[in-house]
């Protein structure tokens, strides 16, 4: 039934996933809207319990992130790049820098910026410390910095690292639930899979939800406060549907034209409106407040990071520090996913850098400037304890930044400058919100239908709007408890997230040095794959449904094996050693083979399930008789003739290297499965060694643990062809000149028997392999001379 109502809405998503989070959104808003105060209630229950009970596992949980990313970075894996091994950055360091910045805390440091500072410098959490004191207003700026520094950043750089690597890296679909591959395997399309991607979307609708609440009240009283219009759910709302209009046109303009462009201009306004009040306040003890703010921050974080609240029973602790972690965690699916598409091509240690670092300095420089102005200023003889009123006794938060402004020159410009800032910092973060949205739903990064944008653009405005506007004067903390309630599953996903990439990192980089990583083939959705396959099958030929890398491309040390559907059926039923056995025509190759099996080896010869293949009603012969039927009928090969179809094949590959090349094509597949098929029925104790009649078949590291080479001197080749198949010297030339040459063979052979017509020698040299490979596999001593066949 979705399918049909995804198909008649013109969708191009995966449509569980789409219609049960669009159902969650909608279920929400018109509960809120219809029943707003039993919906609150529950949500203020929840939430009360999670801040006050439970916030030892928020505090805890993000400082673990913190310590996991960096030691990420200074690790070996720090080397290893989001992307391709050979991949560059698509942005410069600026235009990196501003996207990650607009769509990360910029909105957040407006509304903060000056709040929060005052409210700890009036009520200091610390133990001992008198409010209004110096102690106070060093220890205010310090936790200020320490909410908008490097923990919040690390809530959004760990989840950055997980889609970038999984996307980018490993090529699956750019969704929360692909960071468990490593122990859901197939299973990140399933059940389990969905209902992570459902619940990361929900999340992050709310979290963009809140955030553009928060905008919205703020500006509201920015209007106030500069042309005297009142705070009104009404007028709340009308800004919250002029944000989500404007995001929308963003959207709909795509990254380049959209958030790219917004995103500059507003990151050159911020930090005008910052140099502003740093040239109008008090500049020298400003700046010197910026240098003593960092260092007051460095040397408290070991405390900051674990502080609880204790004897204070966690109330602080609940109100300010579980808050901000919750409210980040719903931001980190669409940040991290946001983040990770434009740090493709950096390495893992540059973006740890850059997402920790660079932000963190930006936001001390912000809070000493902003913060350290406000207290100033409620410091002052003339304007004492003003700011300390508005937000501490009065509640009016929302108000604290066009205050500060107000006492400073310039006012009406700098407030006009303040609600641009404010609401381009919002728009950029619904625009790119909805656009990541729309890919985790999709499963895919390409552009997918414009509705598709446009609701999950919608969505965000209307759990807004059906939040401020039923929770009256209580909207704030109405937010607030809407988006710890959601946090919380969200941040138990995080933690699993660090676990997940490390355990991935060491499956695909093993314990090589210099470093190298499985190459991951693309993977689409099963609904997008076979929309793409009914299209045009050529669109498909670079894409799989089930996660699959690159054959060949393991590292070196292969300790941690990715479970892969395709390994997993390799690993149903495996002997406990496969040999490869190749070798030019007449080379000794089944001599070997011969002495193998008798010292107990079971041999599978792929020249005998060539000609199984080439059965009459097989597909495989199907196949040669749609492309070579001709060529055979003119060899006089009859439609029910097996033997007489490979004996001519064989003729035809002979003497032209374009069939020999689409012979492979059609039946080497085929010969490869029947093979495995062969081996699995050997049986799990077996030793089997298969005969290949081409060194192609040989280039499967993860088929054969040894793979064995014959060589012989041509000459010798020619004249056992002759005797042995009664060949002309002119065919039987031929013969040799078109099989693969002795460098092809050794290249991949990791042992080699040369067979120079000493069958005691051939035999010596096969029952040395024998010792010194399968022996040991096989965990026991053989008396290899008692086996001999003679």
């Amino acid at each position: 039934m979705l399918n049909r109502l995804h198909d008649r809405l013109g969708l191009r998503t995966t449509p569980s996933i789409f219609f049960v989070s669009a159902a969650l959104v909608v279920v929400f808003t018109l509960g809120m809207s219809l029943f707003p105060g039993p919906v609150q209630s529950v949500f203020g229950v929840v939430s009360h319990a999670l801040r006050y009970q439970t916030g030892w596992f928020y505090t805890f949980s993000v400082t673990a992130l913190v310590i996991f990313a960096i030691g990420l970075a200074l690790s070996r894996y720090g080397r290893v790049k989001i992307g391709d091994d050979d991949s560059v950055p698509e942005y410069s360091g600026i235009a990196w820098f501003g996207m990650l910045f607009a769509a990360g805390v910029g909105a957040v440091l407006m509304f903060w910026g000056v709040a929060e500072p005052i409210n700890h410098y009036a009520n200091p959490p610390m133990y001992g410390t008198e409010p209004a004191s110096d102690r106070a207003a060093v220890e205010a700026l310090n936790i200020a910095n320490f909410h908008f520094g490097v923990h919040m950043w690390a809530i959004l750089a760990v989840p950055g690292l997980t889609f970038g690597y999984f996307t980018y890296k490993r090529k699956l679909p750019p969704r929360v639930s692909s960071a468990f591959h490593p122990v859901l395997g197939d299973g990140i399309h399933g059940p389990w899979g969905k209902a992570i991607d459902v619940l990361s979307i929900v999340a992050t609708v709310f979290g963009l939800a809140v955030s553009v609440g928060l905008g919205a009240l703020q500006i509201n009283s920015g209007l106030t406060y500069v042309y005297g219009i009142p705070m009104e759910g009404w007028i709340q709302a009308a800004i919250i549907a002029l944000i989500t209009a404007v995001g929308l046109a963003s959207v709909l303009a795509g990254m380049e034209k959209g958030v790219k462009r917004l995103s500059y201009a507003n990151i050159v306004l911020a930090v005008a409106l910052l140099l502003f009040v740093l040239m109008a306040g008090a500049t020298m003890d400003t700046m010197r407040s910026i240098v003593e703010s960092v260092g007051g921050y460095v040397n408290q974080l070991s405390t900051l990071a674990f502080f609880n609240d204790t004897f204070g029973g966690g109330t602080w602790s609940g109100d300010w520090t579980v808050f901000y972690w919750a409210w980040t965690v719903t931001w980190a699916p669409f940040v991290g996913m946001f983040v990770a598409k434009i740090s493709r091509g950096r390495t893992i240690r540059q973006f740890v850098v850059g997402v920790l670092g660079v932000p963190s300095s930006f936001v001390a420089v912000w809070m000493a400037i902003y913060g350290y102005s406000a207290i100033r200023i409620d410091r002052a003889p003339e304007t004492q304890g003003s700011l300390t009123d508005t937000i501490v006794t009065q509640g009016n938060v929302e108000a604290a930044l066009f205050q500060l402004l107000g006492s400073m020159p310039w006012f009406a410009v700098t407030a006009l400058v303040a609600l641009v800032v404010i609401t381009i910092f919002f728009i950029t973060s619904i625009d790119s919100g909805a656009l990541v949205m729309d890919a985790m739903a999709n499963g895919h990064e390409d552009e997918g239908p414009r509705q598709q944008r446009i609701f999950w653009t919608l969505a965000v405005g209307a759990v807004c709007a059906a939040i401020i506007t039923t929770s009256g004067e209580n909207g704030l903390n109405a937010l607030q408890e809407v988006i710890i309630v959601i946090g919380a599953p969200v941040m138990v996903l995080e933690v699993l997230q660090a676990g997940m990439l490390l355990r991935a990192l060491r499956q695909d980089a093993g314990t090589a040095r210099p470093m190298r990583t499985r190459q991951w083939k693309k993977v689409l959705p099963a609904e997008e794959y076979h929309r793409r396959a009914q299209q045009d099958t050529a669109a498909i030929e670079d894409y799989v449904i089930r996660p699959e890398y690159e054959v060949g491309t393991e590292p070196d040390h292969d300790t941690h094996q990715p479970r892969t559907w395709h390994w997993q059926r390799e690993q149903e039923g495996r002997p406990v050693f496969q040999l490869a056995l190749t070798g030019g025509p007449s080379a000794g190759k089944h001599t070997v083979a011969r002495e193998f099996e008798a010292l107990g080896a079971v041999v599978v010869d792929s020249s005998a399930l060539w000609r199984e293949l080439l059965r009459p009603g097989t597909d495989t012969r199907a196949d040669v008789e749609r492309v070579f039927g001709e060529q055979l009928r003119a060899r006089g090969v009859s439609s029910h003739d097996d033997a007489a179809a490979s004996d001519a094949l064989d003729d035809l590959m002979t003497h032209n290297d374009a069939a020999r090349a689409r012979a492979h094509e059609l039946l080497l597949p085929a010969l490869r499965e029947a093979a495995r098929r062969r081996a699995r029925d050997a049986g799990p104790d077996s030793v089997v060694v298969q005969v290949i009649r081409d060194p192609l078949e040989a280039e499967q590291g993860d088929r054969f643990d040894l793979v064995v080479a014959v060589d012989a001197p041509v000459e010798d080749r020619v004249r056992r062809l002759r005797a042995g198949k009664g060949l002309p010297a002119e065919d039987a030339w031929d013969r040799v000149d078109v099989a693969a040459g002795p460098d092809e063979i050794r290249a991949v052979a990791d042992e080699v028997i040369v067979n120079d017509g000493d069958l005691d020698g051939l035999r010596e040299r096969s029952r040395e392999i024998w010792r010194d490979h399968v022996l040991p596999a096989l965990g026991r001593e053989q008396d290899t001379e008692g086996h001999r066949h003679d």
